[in-house]
């Protein structure tokens, strides 16, 4: 044979197995060591790392896949560097790019859709607990996403808010990207000696769809896996100072209804490291009128519907108080993923009744760890105003953990009004194991009142699995009769509750799907009187594609057993058997495009009658400062002899001009109710954590000839940090 052909065979051969050993195993890979070291000179942050002192920074630059290709490397180079002073932990990273005119940006705003953009991102397990952490990301344009992780991963706080000064720039080589973390933003423990803290990072590299990590995990896992993160060494004689912030805010506001007023006024929020792992929130006059309004929803359903908090106060350590039919992002757990039929504790209960807002004159908030106990205590006070009186709210939560991810826990929740027989208690227990792949979550629940004393428990037990290849879960639950959680939510009582799904998870490395999910679920309700109420069989299959657009596609089974009619916009639904199919699909486009669509279309029986209802959307974006978002729902219900028809319009102007400068101009008819809903809201950054808000919202019934209820609000807010 010609040495000329076996030497290029040779070449190929040697090829093929390097190409081999790049693939690394994403379950055995040691978790990787990175060092910084103290800043001697001066670091300018504006997004060009030219300073000598990066230069001679240690450096990591070793990146593997999660996805498309499992523990391969990445394509495009990134090299990370980390320094600190006795103010600042320091990050820069050159995110190299070999066509960066096809970086994607897609928004500006605060907590942006990161699955949209190109991004780095990065993770500090401070403690070095492999349970807890910061998680912050960033895209080119310098748009930041931070939030709190507790319980490696099962509990995020996206309400967190941070202080990081970011700087970028794109470059003909890539992107380039400079952070200044304080270090009295930071929770740790002080220390004269060296400290080990959890540290991972994140590229994404939007158009290939490929996400990459300094500590590699794997496809199902997020950056969020505490657990899985590599160790920052060479932090010497750091300490968080006393981490005291003091946010006044200024406010006034016109409201026109049926009788108008011109308000004025003022508060506080104060936030104080008790220790370096424990933090006590006070709010004085706790002002809610920059939050956006509630989202239109039609309830086709006999069931009350679940709105979710949106006021900065409760949402900050919300996960803490979680109690109830609480979820894991990587799991199929229930029916709805997204939905929430039963919390012990909901923070709308407290300053809003029967959808008016209720004064709160101030509160506080304990939370944080005591050793190995994650502790919340909360105590708010709402104002009397019509027939709501003055109220006292008190929750308590503590959570012992063990293992890596599981814990132990108990809640206790008190309302008590003046002069009203509205005293409430709601208490319980839970339990939740966290085992390599398996979940178990439990709990037993009582409530009480004034005239209720038994039939008022509720219990859940729910078994999960979930591998690269198998999604499995199940779960049983009893409510009771009388169980009745004032200060939570619950969609319905009387009734044992079962539940229990397989899915598999198939995953490509190549071509435009990225994973292809059929799975298959039973949901029943019986009865407590003795017969079943509901039973749903779904056989339904998910395709995620490689440019992040998805197909969901499902056939329902359901069978209804109504003993009593209800009425649904006008038509009664009259007592009887039902079973009745639906089919429904999902599509959600590519949001990196300059137009994207989002469709749904369900179409089968209901009850006695049919039910069809489609949806689509359509966002136009000029750049990633603006972009106009049109929606239509229409839900088409024919009974004999009536129809109801139950369709909602929006319309979402935005316009960002920096990442400091945010406005939204939104539109949404319920033609249900025949209503109206108007909310501008325009937000400047001035400082970290500091705001200015202007808003605008109106609602108008269109059936009637009552007064529109207005209001226009201006509040400014400034953080100092002492």
């Amino acid at each position: 044979m010609n040495p000329r052909k076996i030497t290029l065979i040779t070449l190929v051969l040697v090829s093929f197995v390097f190409a081999e050993e790049l693939i690394i195993d994403l379950k055995t890979f040691p978790r990787p060591t990175m060092t910084t070291t103290r800043l001697k000179g001066e670091i300018i942050i504006d997004g060009f790392i030219n300073e000598n002192e990066w230069m001679l920074a240690d450096s990591i630059s070793d990146f593997y896949q999660s996805q498309p290709i499992p523990g391969a490397t990445a394509t495009e180079k990134t090299v990370v560097r980390v320094l600190y002073d006795d103010q600042f932990l320091y990050v820069s990273a050159v995110l190299y790019d070999s066509n960066p005119d096809q970086i994607i940006i897609e928004s500006l705003e605060e907590d942006f859709e990161s699955q949209d953009n190109d991004a780095f991102a990065i993770m500090l397990d401070t403690f070095n607990d492999n349970k807890s952490g910061y998680a912050f990301l960033f895209n080119p344009a310098g748009a930041i996403k931070d939030m709190y992780i507790d319980n490696d991963g099962t509990n995020i706080n996206r309400a967190w808010e941070g202080i990081v000064k970011p700087k970028t720039s794109i470059q003909s080589h890539g992107w380039e990207i400079e952070l200044a973390f304080p270090l009295t933003s930071l929770r740790f423990n002080p220390s004269d000696g060296e400290q080990e803290w959890g540290i991972n990072f994140l590229r994404r590299i939007r158009r290939k769809g490929e996400d990459v990590y300094w500590s590699p995990i794997e496809p199902y896992e997020k950056l969020l896996t505490v657990s899985k993160a590599g160790t920052l060494e060479g932090l010497i004689d750091i300490r968080p100072g006393r981490n005291l912030q003091i946010k006044p805010f200024l406010v006034g506001n016109k409201v026109n209804a049926d009788e108008s007023s011109n308000n004025s006024d003022f508060g506080l929020d104060t936030k104080f490291s008790v220790t370096p792992s424990l933090t006590l929130d006070l709010t004085y006059n706790t002002d809610f009128s920059q939050v956006d309004s509630d989202e239109e929803k039609v309830n086709l359903t006999r069931f009350p519907l679940f709105f979710p908090e949106k006021r900065d106060f409760f949402l900050e350590n919300a996960s803490l108080f979680e109690f109830g039919d609480i979820s894991n992002y990587l799991y199929r757990m229930k029916p709805n993923k997204y939905g929430r039929s039963f919390t012990m504790f909901h923070s709308r209960r407290i300053g809003l009744e029967d959808g008016m807002q209720i004064p709160i004159s101030g509160g506080g908030r304990l939370s944080g760890k005591i050793g190995n106990f994650d502790i919340g205590l909360l105590n708010m006070i709402s104002e009397s105003k019509g027939d709501a009186p003055r109220t006292d709210y008190n929750v308590a939560r503590v959570k012992s953990n063990f293992l890596k991810k599981s814990n132990f826990g108990a809640i206790f929740i008190n309302r008590n009004s003046v002069g009203a027989l509205r005293d409430h208690q709601s208490m319980g227990v839970d339990l939740n194991l966290n085992v390599n792949k398996l979940l178990v979550y439990s709990y037993l629940a009582k409530t009480d009142n004034d005239e209720i004393s038994k039939n008022n428990l509720a219990g859940r037990v729910a078994v999960a699995w979930r591998d690269n290849k198998w999604d499995l879960a199940a779960y049983y639950k009893k409510i009771d009769e009388n169980f009745d959680p004032t200060v939570g939510f619950i969609q319905r009582t009387n009734v044992t509750e079962t539940f229990a799904t397989i899915g598999r998870h198939k995953r490509y490395t190549s071509g435009k799907i990225l994973s292809i999910n059929p799975y298959l679920f039973i949901n029943q309700f019986d009865n407590l009187n003795g017969y079943m109420e509901s039973r749903a069989l779904k056989a339904g299959l998910d395709i995620q594609f490689m440019n992040r657009s998805m197909v969901f596609a499902g056939l329902t089974q359901t069978d209804e057993v109504i003993k009593d009619s209800f009425d649904l916009y006008g038509a009664e639904v009259p007592v009887g058997e039902y079973k009745f199919n639906n089919l429904s699909i999902y599509f959600r486009g590519d949001r990196t495009k300059n137009i994207s669509f989002n469709g749904n279309a369900s179409v089968g029986q209901y009850f006695n009658g049919t039910r069809n209802s489609y949806g689509v959307s359509a966002t136009i974006k000029r750049g990633y400062r603006f972009s106009v978002n049109m929606g239509l729902n229409k839900n088409l219900v024919k009974f004999p002899g009536i129809s109801v028809n139950a369709d909602i319009y929006t319309l979402k102007i935005k316009y960002n001009h920096s990442v400091k400068l945010f406005n939204t101009l939104y539109f949404q008819y319920n033609g249900a109710e025949d209503k109206l809903v108007t909310n501008f809201r325009m937000n400047l950054i001035h400082a970290p954590l500091s705001d200015l808000f202007l808003v605008y919202s109106n609602i108008s019934d269109l059936s009637s000839d009552e007064k529109a209820t207005g209001m226009i609000a201006l509040k400014f807010t400034k953080l100092f940090s002492l």
